[in-house]
């Protein structure tokens, strides 16, 4: 018995190693498949908040593109709550605020304050804004410099909270930084035009925008915005020159836009035959033509085809008449004169003065005489006796 004891602790000093090491080794691989197991989930984990934070990048930049910015700067700020240094969304977020400055506008139900509406919206914009100032250089430091200038202007104007000289000190900065700044130039000559600044100031701020090749249909906006009903001497000439120049580059015109245009220069109704002068003689003849008929392509919602044919006839006769042709331009008009009959009495009186004033013009010519000077006498022939007197002494009659 004790023999058997031996043998058997014998046999178990010599296992119990190899089971330890069989225990060690299962223990070993539990860990590495528990560390693996790990790993795992935290790449799981990693890959969904990714694809999460991928999503919510996307929604934001989907509600930016539809013009929803304050749900968009909403997304964005989500975002940066998991981390607040996050550049990609920082820039993307402060892309957003420059793009609703641009485009803002809030819509006033009946009982509702302007300034109630646009304040908050403001308040969401501004610290975007100032935020990204203080990270942005060079050429993106004088773009965000300009935009918090028009977010003050806005602030001041709809929101009624501040007055412009923080905006102007704004658009000046971001011209110091960048002389050529493509929103700086833009945004000074709207309000230069809209605070009663001097036209051709305002003009050489937008050309410089223009040139420049960037941000182009903010900047016909900002343009055309300060141009259409700018009733002073020059803008007429100015705006069309603008809708000249975008019709020969092919740029977009809104059709709303077109038909203020066509209303504010060329439009019998509204405008006089000194405004209509102006805004066809600021460009070629040719090119006037041209672009009147980009302008007016077709009858607008509502105008009938007479009446659009009628007024383009009336602008064909002015072009004549400007252009020298004057016989074709008195029978343009008598002949627009016999098409309206009694009807349109607006563009009939426009189209009875052009009839006048070339019939006066002609019969001034047809009486122009010549200076027949006798001893201390001298009187005007009229051209008409000097005709008559040339037939009857070439048939031989005495005329003296």
């Amino acid at each position: 018995m004790a023999e058997d004891m031996e043998k058997l602790e014998a046999v178990t000093k010599r296992t119990w190693p190899i089971v330890m090491a069989w225990i060690g080794g299962i223990s070993a691989l539990v860990g590495f498949f528990a560390m693996i197991s790990g790993n795992v989930n935290r790449l799981i984990q990693r890959h969904r908040h990714h694809a999460e934070h991928e999503a919510q990048m996307s929604l934001a930049q989907t509600q930016a593109n539809q013009g929803e910015y304050r749900a968009s700067l909403a997304t964005y700020t989500e975002l940066l709550k998991n981390d607040p240094l996050d550049r990609p969304v920082l820039d993307a977020q402060l892309n957003t605020a420059m793009l609703w400055v641009e485009d803002f506008g809030v819509y006033v139900r009946e009982g509702q304050n302007e300034a109630d509406v646009s304040a908050p919206a403001l308040d969401q914009i501004l610290p975007v804004l100032t935020a990204g100032l203080t990270r942005a250089k060079g050429v993106e430091a004088a773009d965000v410099e300009a935009h918090l200038g028009w977010a003050h202007w806005l602030n001041g104007q709809m929101a009624q909270r501040e007055s412009g000289s923080i905006a102007d000190s704004d658009l000046q900065a971001a011209l110091k930084i960048d002389p050529h700044n493509v929103y700086a130039h833009a945004m000074t000559g709207f309000l230069q035009l809209k605070t009663g600044g001097e036209l051709e100031l305002a003009m050489q701020h937008f050309q410089t925008a223009v040139a420049t090749g960037r941000a182009r249909s903010f900047v016909r906006r900002l343009q055309l915005s300060a141009l259409i009903y700018l009733d002073e001497p020059g803008a007429r000439a100015e705006l069309i020159r603008v809708a000249n120049d975008m019709r020969k580059n092919n740029e977009v015109m809104e059709a709303g836009n077109r038909n203020r245009i066509l209303g504010f220069c060329f439009d019998p109704i509204v405008t006089n035959h000194k405004e209509l002068v102006e805004s066809l003689s600021a460009i070629p003849n040719d090119e006037a033509r041209k672009t009147y008929e980009w302008l007016d392509g077709k009858p607008s919602v509502g105008e009938s085809e007479d009446w659009w044919k009628l007024k383009n006839d009336y602008v064909d006769a002015n072009l004549l008449e400007l252009n020298g042709n004057r016989e074709e331009a008195l029978a343009k008009y008598r002949e627009l004169q016999k098409k309206m009959g009694k009807g349109y009495s607006s563009l009939g009186n426009a189209v009875n003065a052009g009839i006048a004033r070339l019939s006066s013009t002609k019969s001034a010519r047809a009486n122009e005489g010549v200076q027949v000077e006798d001893g201390m006498f001298s009187v005007q022939i009229p051209s008409f006796v000097i005709r008559d007197v040339r037939k009857r002494s070439l048939a031989g009659e005495n005329v003296a």
